[in-house]
């Protein structure tokens, strides 16, 4: 029997809205799960993660602590990829109380989401569960300096909403969200719905396809 190809929510959606001549070049970057770049991407943010959390949760002591650390460890670490990353989620965490901290969110338990077609399984797991003004939501947050290319929201909104509704989730296109922390664009799901699944699982099927050549 084959083996599924399987591939982040994020990656899936990178390799979807790129040009026909960069798939392969782009897919590379995200095929290898356990690879060291690609543990070290999914693992980037996770004290922005933590913190984003907890803020939420009303914990304001660990938040300014933690970024009180983070200037700390800046200004000792002589290793300049960990002084950045110490620096990038010192950001992250700023940026996103700033643009998105008023927000009254009630974080809720993750949600492990899986969109499925052909031998592909794509991880759509969002990065923030949560109600607001009673209604459940999804987010997937990007923390880095530069909003997503044109088309990967599109995409990674589909696909979200495409593996919460198979789950059994009741939410609208508009429950699904990114926020690009940096700049404070908020991407929501169209109000007219998406596209039919037809799209996703062509994306799938070309994913499928090139997936030997990368």
């Amino acid at each position: 029997m084959k083996e599924p190809i399987k591939i982040s929510v994020r990656g899936f959606a990178e390799v979807s809205a790129t040009s026909a001549k960069r798939k392969t070049t782009v897919l590379k970057r995200f095929k290898f799960p356990k690879s060291e770049e690609s543990v070290g991407r999914s693992n980037y943010y996770v004290k922005a993660l933590s913190a984003i959390k907890r803020h939420h949760k009303g914990d304001t002591v660990y938040v300014n602590k933690l970024l009180q650390e983070l200037l700390a460890e800046m200004a000792t670490e002589t290793d300049n990829r960990k002084r950045a990353k110490l620096a990038n989620n010192h950001r992250a965490i700023s940026d996103y109380l700033k643009n998105f901290g008023n927000r009254k969110l009630i974080i809720k338990p993750g949600k492990r989401l899986y969109f499925v077609s052909g031998d592909v399984v794509v991880s759509a797991q969002p990065d923030l569960v949560a109600e607001e003004s009673g209604q459940l939501k999804l987010f997937k947050l990007n923390l880095g300096k530069e909003d997503y290319a044109g088309g990967v929201n599109p995409v990674l909104l589909h696909t979200l909403h495409e593996a919460a509704v198979n789950r059994g989730l009741l939410l609208t296109p508009k429950d699904i969200e990114c926020l690009e922390v940096s700049s404070g664009h908020r991407v929501i799901g169209p109000k007219s719905g998406f596209p039919p699944r037809k799209a996703l699982d062509d994306a799938c099927a070309e994913l499928s396809s090139i997936w030997s050549a990368a």
